[in-house]
């Protein structure tokens, strides 16, 4: 359905002054109906829907965002929807609209009895009327309003026919009371040529985000020297930022469209900095890895105990045993448990290790000067070089219970003293006032104040980032953290690699036996075989001479012929 057709503004209604008796009634609304809707006539109705502000409204004329009217609520908007409802089929009709804006005030008035009282009067009323064309069934009109940016100003809105009185100066029940303030975020943005566009462009969005770079690198960069490496913003902390930053988007749309439409090189120096802030977390690593190793010499072997030789054995016994329940890979024979912790370090300017942890604390307090320096109660000689992930290997005291201490950089929150006492020889007390970083603190919120509220018309964002930044560089005062390894004795990697050699003793031993039955039925099987083989070959011999000279044929035995030596057969 098209809206209703053009309405006509007659700023000039009507020359007599409204009093706050006449506009501040609301009218009626039918039983069980919504705030908005009044009667038209015995079938009809009106009904009045606005459009709120937010980031994600549909602003097209027929879109669900539109809303109806509820009591004491502000319209942001320049402008509001009036609906009619009458019998389908019914000839359009005109009707007339009259807004009133008004304020309240105060003025003193002379009682008949000549005494002085204060009363609430309307004030700075304006007064205007429109006129639209409403046809069957479902219609509705756009009504405009004039702006309000600078302050929240009472409204009321009538509707009456064109024959009859002014709905203002007689209110009935076809009346809408509101507040109204035109939010920023509405205000039409006109260029008159594209050169003021790309001049617009340049100033509010390319010069103050390569600006914002610019500068977020470079004192980036000086901060991550200063610091030794960046602070390592944990991924989890951007995502929650990000959900952080959408909710207040769309929570507080009103106050950051109306600073942004106002300032909108803001915007673009925001995105700047995000960029260096991205750019220094990204380049800015220089760590390497360190870890601290301790064998725990309760869980140990020693080959001279021999409670401990028994034990192991046993255990080998059990290992080798199909029936045994094993408890897993820590209960193989030659297992050194120990314990290893693993950080991260950056060298100093002066050679010292200083441990470095993720966090934008412990950077700010690390770039402003602290560090949490590695302090050894032990030879450095025990540190081992190795390949691999981590560049350094320490270890530690094997029977210090917590051989490793940390403490991290951090701030301590102090506010500067306003008062201060001496105490003198004489055993007075003098006290000394220190007012100037006050004032100067002072200065810097006011100053804060009144420069955002002149570049941004927000006042409360220069309060925010000035307060932040008295905070940051004066209140919180870096404070050094430490880091406390208990090293192990002089040359214990040598006694490391013995107790690796042990170990590897260890397990032959605790496999010995297995190794003594797989020998002993190898040397079992070979035996075996040769007494096998010396038995087959006995066998044969004899069983040869045997059948050639002793044996017995089954036939009757050879008949010798004389002496010629010369056989011959048996009679038949």
């Amino acid at each position: 359905m098209a809206p209703a057709v053009a309405q006509s503004d007659n700023g000039s209604a009507a020359d007599r002054k409204l009093t706050l008796e006449e506009l501040a009634p609301g009218g009626s609304k039918p039983a069980n109906a919504p705030d908005s809707v009044r009667s038209n006539g015995k079938y009809g109705e009106f009904v009045v829907k606005v459009l709120p502000t937010g980031l994600l409204v549909d602003e097209s004329e027929r879109s669900p965002s539109w809303r109806h009217l509820e009591a004491g609520q502000t319209v942001k908007r320049d402008y509001l929807q009036l609906w009619s409802k009458r019998a389908y089929g019914a000839e359009e009709e005109d009707y007339v609209v009259e807004v009133a804006h008004y304020k309240v005030g105060q003025e003193q008035v002379q009682t008949e009895n000549g005494e002085a009282r204060t009363r609430k009067i309307a004030t700075n009323v304006t007064r205007y009327e429109r006129t639209v064309t409403m046809g069957g069934g479902y219609d509705y009109a756009r009504i405009d309003l004039r702006s309000h940016y600078e302050e929240q100003v009472r409204t009321v809105m009538c509707v009456r026919g064109e024959s009859d009185k002014s709905c203002l100066e007689n209110p009935g029940d076809s009346r809408w009371t509101f507040n109204h303030q035109s939010s920023k975020a509405t205000l039409p943005v006109e260029t008159n040529s594209a050169g003021a566009r790309l001049g617009w462009g340049l100033v509010s969005l390319l010069i103050p985000f390569f600006a914002g770079s610019v500068v977020t690198l470079y004192g980036g960069r000086k901060a991550v020297a200063k610091a030794k490496a960046g602070p390592q913003i944990s991924a989890i902390w951007w995502v929650l930022t990000a959900v952080g930053g959408i909710l207040f988007t769309v929570l507080a749309w009103d106050w950051l469209a109306g600073t942004l439409i106002r300032a909108p090189w803001l915007v673009s120096a925001a995105g700047g900095i995000l960029l260096g802030v991205i750019a220094v977390e990204w380049f800015g690593r220089n760590t390497f890895g360190a870890g601290f190793l301790q064998f725990q010499l309760a869980e140990g072997f020693d080959p001279t105990d021999p409670a401990d030789v028994e034990e192991a054995v046993q255990e080998a016994q059990e290992a080798t045993d199909p029936d045994a329940d094993s408890g897993g890979p820590e209960d193989a024979p030659g297992v050194l448990k120990a314990k290893l912790h693993i950080a991260r370090f950056a060298r100093g300017d002066t050679g010292a290790r200083s441990a470095i942890r993720k966090g934008i604390r412990k950077f700010w307090a690390r770039a402003r000067g602290a560090s949490a320096d590695l302090e050894v109660d032990g030879n450095m000689q025990t540190r081992i070089d190795v390949d691999g992930p981590i560049d350094e290997l320490y270890l530690m005291d094997p029977e210090d219970e917590e051989p490793l201490e940390y403490v991290p950089e951090h701030h301590a929150i102090e506010f500067p003293d306003l008062v201060t006492y001496e105490e003198t020889e004489d055993g007075d007390v003098i006290r000394h006032y220190h007012p100037v970083p006050w004032i100067a603190g002072g200065l810097t919120l006011g100053a804060g104040w009144v420069g955002s509220q002149l570049l941004t018309g927000s006042g409360l964002l220069g309060l925010a980032v000035a307060g932040l930044g008295l905070f940051a560089f004066k209140i919180a005062r870096p404070r050094d953290g430490e880091l406390s390894a208990n090293l192990a004795p002089l040359h214990y990697h040598h006694a490391v690699g013995s107790m690796l050699t042990h170990a590897r003793g260890l397990a032959d031993a605790k496999s010995w036996d297995e190794w003594f039955r797989n020998y002993a039925e190898s040397e079992a099987e070979s035996h075996a075989d040769r007494k096998e083989l010396l038995d087959d070959r006995s066998e044969s011999q004899m069983d040869e001479i045997y059948n050639r000279y002793v044996a017995q044929s089954d036939g009757d035995a050879p008949v010798r012929n004389g002496d010629s030596g010369q056989e011959e057969p048996a009679d038949d």
